[in-house]
């Protein structure tokens, strides 16, 4: 996870120096709002797994709303993908095999952030994110096939809150890239509600890196 942050950091303050400063462009129009596109790497914290395997959409609608030339707030109301997914060596009296196991779960998010605008090109800022679950997928494969675990024998959930930072870059007059970091802070699902074979005795935390373009009006 800390080598895909700075591989995309690196990748903004490439961008900010290839690119040309418009000290009044953002800030001068105070309110600004459109679609917001991007993709999701998740893994699960508390899962008995590591490692960013499972892809995730996540679309909506973003506003910003210019405070002063430094200073904004960013709304959001998005529909996100997060979850797990990892595959292990087992052994078996047939032979070795691969166990897979997949975690969906799927999102209404309202994120709200303070934006700090370093100028009007890069901005970085932190925020709070209310979640509440809308479905979850939860599987895994043995060695006899795919079996699903019952999301009522093992709850999740409804409502997770997490917390984030973020750095954007204004591509062009309408276009912003966002890299975000964004895990929980309250429990997606308690540890005593885990299915035993996956989890490792504490509580499971969403922990994501997205990735997403929005278009401001």
């Amino acid at each position: 996870m800390k080598n895909w942050i700075s591989c995309c950091l690196l990748c903004f303050m490439a961008l900010h120096a290839l690119g040309q400063q418009n000290n009044g462009y953002w800030s001068s129009q105070r309110f600004r709002g459109g679609p917001i596109l991007g993709l999701n790497f998740s893994q699960v914290d508390g899962d008995d797994d590591a490692g960013v395997h499972k892809l995730g959409l996540q679309a909506g609608l973003g506003s910003y709303v210019s405070l002063s030339e430094r200073f904004g707030i960013q709304l959001d109301l998005l529909y996100t993908q997060k979850g797990s997914r990892y595959a292990r060596e087992m052994e078996s009296i047939a032979g070795p095999y691969f166990m897979v196991y997949k975690l969906k779960l799927h999102y209404i998010e309202l994120p709200l952030a303070l934006q700090f605008y370093v100028d009007q090109d890069i901005h970085i800022g932190a925020g709070v994110a209310y979640n509440r679950l809308i479905n979850s997928e939860e599987s895994w494969r043995s060695l006899y096939g795919w079996a699903t675990i019952n999301s009522e024998d093992y709850p999740f959930e409804q409502d997770v809150w997490e917390y984030f930072a973020s750095a954007s870059y204004r591509l062009s007059d309408r276009i912003r890239a966002e890299l975000r970091y964004q895990r929980s802070a309250t429990p997606l699902r308690k540890w005593e509600r885990v299915y035993e074979q996956f989890g490792n005795g504490r509580n499971q935390l969403n922990n994501f890196l997205s990735l997403r373009l929005g278009y401001y009006l």
